[in-house]
């Protein structure tokens, strides 16, 4: 297993997480790419504290939107 240290995904679960094998982030990424979806430490940069709705759609639009919330709120 390999510690990635910059990775702040909680699914432990899932196979492709950094702690599971010793492959780093590449499968996460291979598989996000494979399915047009963005890796899920992309979201928890943008805001650690995922509202309803973010992590249920990973997809490139649901990223949009989700910068676009969290901008709209920082200038409020």
């Amino acid at each position: 297993m390999l510690s990635v240290a910059f990775c702040t995904c909680t699914d432990h679960a899932c196979p492709n997480h950094p702690t599971n094998h010793d492959r780093g982030c590449t499968p996460c990424i291979a598989k996000c790419l494979s399915q047009h979806e963005i890796p899920t430490c992309f979201f928890r940069d943008v805001s650690l504290d995922l509202k309803p709705g973010d992590e249920q759609d990973w997809t490139y639009r649901g990223f949009a939107e989700h910068v676009r919330a969290r901008l709209a709120e920082d200038e409020a």
